[in-house]
């Protein structure tokens, strides 16, 4: 999977400094607090409003408001959150072989998860699992 696209979605080099090298690498780096822009910069990768933004990592708008990019940190769990719906938006994108059009899969409701937006389903760990199974089923070229 292209994990360019999780690093560019979340501000790349930037935002994350050095890429995370491995499973533990991104548990740290989540457990110490991902940077507030690299939520920001997911943010514009997927042109997300501030309430989607904000649904996404489970935090109020208000809350968001709040940030300083250059400094705020997100919790772990905001961060966890963050970092998996990067990570459903890369396999998203190179399934459909483009990132905008990643993007607006996302975003928009699937029948094949029952009318349901994946971006939303991404709140929960079951949800992702369904996105994911869906694109794999994509990938080869299954579509319910």
């Amino acid at each position: 999977m292209g994990m360019h696209y999780i690093i560019d979605a979340l501000g790349g080099r930037a935002a994350i400094a050095a890429e995370p090298a491995s499973t533990g690498e991104w548990v740290s780096r989540i457990q110490s607090g991902m940077p507030a822009a690299s939520a920001l910069a997911f943010k514009d990768a997927l042109k997300l409003t501030n309430a989607e933004l904000a649904a996404v990592l489970g935090v109020s708008a208000r809350t968001l408001a709040r940030w300083n990019p250059a400094k705020s940190r997100l919790d772990p769990v905001s961060g966890d959150r963050l970092v998996r719906s990067a990570r459903l938006f890369a396999i998203a994108a190179e399934v459909l072989e483009d990132g905008d059009a990643g993007a607006r899969w996302l975003k928009a409701p699937q029948r094949a998860l029952g009318g349901a937006v994946p971006l939303r389903l991404a709140e929960t760990d079951v949800g992702v699992r369904a996105v994911e199974a869906l694109l794999g089923r994509m990938e080869h070229g299954v579509y319910t």
